[in-house]
């Protein structure tokens, strides 16, 4: 009887010690920038949740794996700018899909005014066609 219950505990510990190391559910980001003339000669610097994932070029974009759940999605121009974030964007993220975020520019006078946009898959692909993977955003400059 004692080897019984000694197993089925070996067995309950077991199957909770797995449930331990199970991997977050996560979901993918594409942060894409393809933003014709406006600021091509300057990097856009993107945040998730306020922290800097990735800087990019024109033409271009990133992915990222993301926790379920919402997060926000900022982005900033480099170059001569006033260095504040785009007002940011919240997103809900969910396993196994994938959000696309584009870079979005207007002009209002002589300012230029950039902002993130979530759109959907058919429109991103065009703009992907376009566009060339950044794998190295940490080092990105």
């Amino acid at each position: 009887m004692k080897t019984i219950k000694f197993f089925a505990f070996f067995a309950f510990m077991l199957t909770m010690s797995f449930k331990g190391f199970s991997q977050t559910k996560t979901g993918q980001v594409y942060l894409i920038r393809v933003t014709g003339y406006t600021g091509s000669m300057v990097n856009y610097r993107f945040y998730i949740d306020d922290k800097l994932v990735c800087k990019l070029k024109n033409k271009s974009f990133s992915i990222h794996d993301l926790a379920e759940g919402q997060h926000t999605v900022s982005v900033v121009s480099g170059g001569i700018s006033n260095g504040k974030k785009s007002e940011p964007l919240t997103i809900t993220v969910v396993e196994g899909k994938v959000n696309y975020v584009s870079v979005v520019s207007t002009q209002a006078g002589y300012v230029n005014k950039i902002t993130c946009q979530e759109i959907t898959q058919n429109s991103a692909d065009p703009l992907l066609a376009k566009a060339k993977q950044n794998k190295n955003c940490e080092t990105a400059n």
